[in-house]
């Protein structure tokens, strides 16, 4: 999605735990090429419980644990001119001869070997289903088809305040179990590792404790579903993390699995944030995110989107109280059709917008530097 990038810079880092006297996995954004090119495999169902369950009673980590850890594995991986690191994964299917591990990108990128380690001891040397850098969604392969799976929960159905844990190799100790809440839903951020940066335009936020090494591993509700795939922290504060919600980590891995390509949902819109408009002392009337421009022959100017319109919703999502406009499109494949409500000259009006995908965007294509 073509989109100004938040007011406020984050120092956030990709969660990669180097070994030791070796540089970490990360310098790369290509999609991993460890070994042949996989093939394509038909399509393996991924359920999703819905909605993703509240606790009702006492939180006890020690149950997600029990549910959970044992689909939670290790990543060991070797890179490309030596070096290598460690990260986390976890097992989301099988077919009849492999089971499939839903991982980082920039935890397999440049990889030359991936060993997953599951945490009854057994270990395996691993293939890369697929990648994609976008959002940092990797699926690695194993050829066994006993492993146990994890649960998907539906990311769309979370609350603030809800209660969560975090598994997986922080600094390389497998197995860890971390606990907290979800600080806040559908955050833009930019992270970075060994000197590259990524984007990703709908995050979760969470306050229980990741660390370099978690990457890939999971962010479970308290009935052990996972509803996040943990990626990045960050490193000026305290208690901040972020997770790839569980629908879009799903999305991605189930076209990888099949050997397709992801799609990415795009508007072509620029625009500023609530807070960024205010701080840049602009005081406009509703609330949302400010249009600054509609870029040529993409799905924002064919909608009708103009410079100073205020997208107040997506479908029935405000955009306020931390909602962004990524959050509220990424859980969307391209082709969808979304209802903007859109405040113009003081009127409200709704505008159908159809998402194409990122790739049809012109690479001259630019949102204006001063809004």
């Amino acid at each position: 999605m073509s989109l100004v990038k938040v007011a406020s810079a984050l120092t956030l880092t990709l969660l990669i735990a180097a070994g030791c006297a070796v540089r970490p996995i990360g310098t790369s954004r290509t999609s991993p090429t460890p070994s042949a090119k996989a093939s394509p495999t038909a399509v393996v169902p991924i359920p999703v419980v819905s909605p993703a369950p509240v606790a009702t009673g006492t939180f006890d980590p020690a149950h997600v644990v029990q549910v959970l850890g044992p689909a939670v594995a290790e990543l060991i991986v070797r890179q490309n001119g030596g070096g290598g690191g460690i990260g986390s994964g976890f097992v989301i299917a099988h077919d009849s001869s492999a089971s499939y591990l839903v991982t980082n990108n920039h935890v397999v990128a440049s990889a030359s070997k991936v060993i997953v380690l599951m945490p009854d001891g057994r270990h395996f040397t691993a293939t890369v289903q697929g990648a994609d850098p976008i959002q940092d969604i990797a699926v690695v392969k194993v050829s066994d088809a006993s492993l146990p799976v994890a649960q998907f929960g539906d990311s769309t159905k979370l609350k603030v305040g809800q209660q969560v844990v975090a598994i997986g190799s922080p600094l390389g100790n497998q197995a860890s179990v971390t606990s907290g809440i979800i600080s806040a839903l559908h955050r833009t951020i930019t992270a970075s590792a060994g000197g590259a940066a990524e984007d990703l335009p709908d995050v979760m936020q969470t306050d229980a404790a990741i660390n370099p090494g978690n990457s890939g591993g999971p962010l479970a509700d308290a009935e052990g579903n996972v509803i996040g795939v943990n990626t990045a922290t960050n490193a000026a504060g305290q208690g901040i993390g972020y997770a790839i919600p569980s629908l879009i980590a799903k999305r991605i891995a189930q076209d990888l699995i099949a050997g397709r390509k992801p799609g990415h949902p795009y508007m072509g819109v620029c625009y500023q944030s609530e807070d960024s408009f205010l701080a840049g002392g602009k005081d406009v009337a509703g609330y949302g995110v400010l249009v600054t421009a509609a870029l040529a022959g993409t799905p924002a100017a064919k909608a009708g989107l103009k410079a100073g319109d205020l997208i107040e919703k997506v479908d029935d999502l405000e955009l306020n109280n931390g909602q962004t406009l990524g959050g509220a499109i990424q859980p969307h494949a391209p082709g969808d059709t979304v209802q903007l409500t859109v405040l113009r000259s003081g009127s409200t009006t709704t505008l159908p917008l159809t998402l194409a995908d990122r790739s049809s965007a012109s690479p001259t294509a630019s949102c204006p530097t001063t809004p």
